[in-house]
């Protein structure tokens, strides 16, 4: 099917009729994986294994994340039916996807196996087809992203094959980052540190959030973000002091905390940050949040290490907030994992937390943002957080910007 896209779109040439004399252009797709071939044939490798300890023929997943980890698929379009299939007799996953979109896999992809349905198609029905001439019974449905109707008829139709969840198969491969993930998000991070320097020059009594917002953005894009996969946040007085508020036209006044967290993004890896930034001078009860939210985060560094258990790393960070936390509002997550961020939101859902109810070991290659967020209910918000990578002999913090309370 690709090379029927390729010889439709190579090489193609269209007279423009709006020059004098005309002039052709050859319209080219350039080949542009995030990565190279044999970063993909690791990924195929590992998941191959798992599928074969967990007594699985062919694993079908339709998670944005999991398509471009194993095909480098990477579009806009997050609406679409989509998925990958990797058998364990294959020596690389088949790429389904809606024809419209061919372009972007002939831009992306770094698979050969590229199978399109067209407008009028049914796409279950084409996947089915599909599945239908590959080897093996035993298929692992990734149920996480797929709407429930179209899920339900794809079951209907493997009536006879047996059916388990795909979960763990690609995700625990994609929990553990390689180094040239790490070089991306060590790149993210760079714009990520330019962006709260844009913010930190902005902020000021009387400037309106939005015009932070904008700050951040700019400085972003022009350091050389791609698209941002979610905010930035710009959260000023009250809203500071509320979760998950952000800006909304509010001028910034003497004594009130701002709240940021963002990350620039490159080939869709992310490295974000929370800061805070107070104008005029902190209360009492800010600095002493600060010296605890950053107590923590240092905790949560030097603890972090392979075989450390999530539930210890967790205990000693809240060890470090135990004193702060009578009168405040936390989440009890110590770290949630990043990498690969794709809207609405740079968490990836990879059933892995520093949370005192996991007793899961800290893997070399994991990468955590640490969300250290104390906030005093609609008053105000002491938020500072890290990214952080586990080293062979500890942790390492991604970008330069000092986790502190700034004062403009």
């Amino acid at each position: 099917m690709l090379a029927t896209a390729r010889s439709q779109l190579v090489g193609l040439s269209i007279v423009s009729d709006f020059t004098d004399p005309p002039r052709r252009y050859a319209l080219t797709i350039p080949r542009q994986p995030a990565f190279c071939q044999s970063e993909f044939r690791r990924r195929w490798e590992g998941v191959r294994a798992a599928m074969e300890l967990a007594g699985v023929d062919l694993l079908v997943t339709f998670s944005p994340h999991n398509v471009f980890y194993l095909t480098g698929m990477d579009s806009e379009n997050l609406f679409d039916y989509q998925c990958a299939v990797l058998g364990s007799d294959m020596d690389a996953p088949v790429l389904v996807i809606f024809e419209f979109e061919l372009a972007r896999a002939e831009n992306s992809v770094v698979v050969d196996d590229i199978r399109s349905y067209g407008t009028f198609d049914d796409p279950i029905a084409f996947t089915l087809e599909q599945l239908a001439g590959m080897s093996g019974r035993r298929i692992a449905l990734d149920r996480s992203t797929l709407p429930v109707a179209r899920y339900g008829s794809l079951v209907a139709g493997l009536e006879g094959y047996e059916l388990t969840d795909a979960f763990g198969l690609v995700e625990g491969m994609r929990l553990v980052k390689s180094d040239p993930e790490l070089d991306l998000m060590e790149r993210a991070a760079a714009l990520t540190d330019a962006g709260v320097a844009a913010a930190e020059a902005e902020i000021a009594e009387g400037v309106e959030d939005r015009v932070v917002a904008a700050a951040i953005v700019d400085a972003m894009y022009r350091a050389g973000s791609d698209t941002l996969c979610w905010g930035p946040i710009v959260a000023a007085g009250y809203r500071a002091g509320a979760a998950h508020s952000t800006f909304n036209g509010h001028r910034i006044g003497r004594g009130e905390t701002v709240f940021l967290e963002l990350t620039g993004e490159v080939s869709r890896y992310v490295s974000p940050l929370m800061r805070t930034v107070v104008v005029g001078e902190p209360s009492a009860d800010m600095l002493r949040v600060e010296a605890a939210v950053t107590a923590a985060l240092e905790a949560i560094r030097t603890s972090a290490r392979p075989g450390a258990s999530a539930r210890d790393v967790a205990a000693r960070g809240l060890a470090a907030l135990e004193s702060v936390l009578e009168g405040h509002i936390f989440h009890h997550y110590f770290g949630y994992p990043v990498g690969i961020g794709y809207p609405p939101s740079w968490i990836e859902a990879l059933g892995f937390f520093i949370r005192a109810d996991n007793d899961r070991r800290l893997e070399r290659g994991m990468a955590f943002h640490l969300p250290m967020s104390i906030r005093r209910y609609g008053e105000y918000g002491v938020n500072l957080s890290h990214t952080l990578v586990v080293e062979e002999c500890g942790a390492r913090v991604l970008g330069s910007s000092p986790a502190r309370l700034a004062v403009v």
